[in-house]
């Protein structure tokens, strides 16, 4: 009997062992789970995967974990019948990982060595862009991207992240995913771009349309002059009151009525560039406030018509200028409708500078 309570020990002793050994292998493995308010690359694991798999509804792709990342993880949850919480625990993630692998599987890669007989595809094949490519294509590419939201930097240089904003570009169009910008990818990214009049950041300038002076188009100073400098208020920064002047000597060249600067809107259009910058996003819809028509009603702007331009530029007359090449912008620089406008400029984004814009007719 006394020998046998050794052997228990030993026994026991070896059990406890073990699972003490074991314990570390399955905290290697153990998954955090990723709920609203987290910041992490794993974060923007889940968020590049369920954009890919069409659960993108207001989704920014930023490592932070939103409202709108979680109401994205809860259809998924829901369509894949799992329980519907809004956080990524180990069994989401994994569910959400097999389906996004079985959409890369089932996308057949183009095997560059076979030429089919058409005369077409060495031209095709001639202007793709991929990884490696670079140059002012490139350039007006990832401009394209940025201005139409998805997650690309204007580099000239086709990377990773320009890869991964065109295979996301050809998910949501339903396009094979090869994340590369054939002559067909190129010119589909160029046709939305240029359906939408307002978009975020031009790309190449639209073809600067001359203005329509009344005499003497070679005099640089202003045809007519009725008055583009209105009372400025003193809380406007240098470089807003700077634009403003441009903006409002466009319009008296043009026969129109400078605008007045309506500071409450001020107020809103400080946040949203603030909001811009400080969350690292350039589009129209705020992660924080929503549209800019719903962030100006938020704060109590009744307006009849509005308008907003954003702009990222190194100087407020590159911004001014960019913004005027662009007809969309021009537009609603130019609206006859609009009585006030609010500028508000800050320093940040990766040109520099970030503006936006806002335009109401009370």
């Amino acid at each position: 009997m006394n020998r046998n309570i050794p052997r228990i020990a030993a026994i026991l002793s070896l059990s406890v062992s073990l699972s003490i050994i074991g314990q570390p292998a399955f905290a290697k493995t153990t998954f955090t789970p990723l709920k609203t308010g987290m910041r992490s690359a794993k974060v923007q694991e889940v968020e590049k995967m369920l954009a890919a798999l069409h659960f993108d509804t207001k989704l920014k792709v930023d490592k932070y974990y939103n409202t709108y990342t979680a109401s994205n993880v809860k259809k998924f949850q829901k369509k894949y019948k799992l329980k519907q919480t809004g956080v990524v625990d180990s069994k989401t993630y994994a569910s959400i990982k097999q389906q996004y692998d079985k959409l890369k599987n089932q996308t057949p890669k183009p095997n560059p060595s076979t030429k089919p007989a058409p005369d077409n595809k060495p031209v095709e094949q001639s202007t793709t862009l991929k990884l490696g490519s670079a140059g002012d294509k490139v350039s007006e590419l990832q401009k394209m991207l940025v201005a139409l939201g998805y997650p690309a930097k204007v580099t000239g240089q086709y990377d990773e992240s320009t890869r991964y904003a065109v295979m996301l570009f050809q998910s949501r169009n339903k396009a094979t995913l090869t994340g590369e910008a054939d002559s067909k990818t190129y010119q589909a990214i160029k046709t939305k771009y240029e359906q939408q009049p307002s978009q975020p950041q031009p790309g190449t300038p639209t073809q600067p349309s001359t203005p329509s002076q009344p005499s003497n188009p070679s005099q640089p100073s202003t045809p007519q002059k009725p008055d583009p400098q209105v009372p400025l208020p003193s809380d406007l920064t240098a470089d807003e009151k700077e634009m403003i002047q441009l903006l409002n000597k466009e319009r008296v060249d043009n026969g129109l009525s400078p605008l007045q600067v309506d500071m409450k809107l001020e107020n809103v259009a400080r946040v949203k560039a603030q909001d811009l910058v400080k969350n690292n996003y350039f589009n129209h819809n705020s992660p924080t406030y929503g549209t800019p028509f719903q962030m100006m009603k938020s704060f109590g702007i009744n307006y009849r018509s509005a308008a907003e331009n954003l702009a990222q530029n190194w100087t407020v007359v590159a911004g001014h200028k960019m913004l005027m090449d662009s007809s969309g912008h021009r537009a609603n620089i130019l609206n006859p409708s609009y009585e006030y406008v609010a500028i508000a400029i800050v320093d940040g984004g990766p040109y520099g500078k970030t503006f936006v814009q806002m335009f109401v007719e009370y």
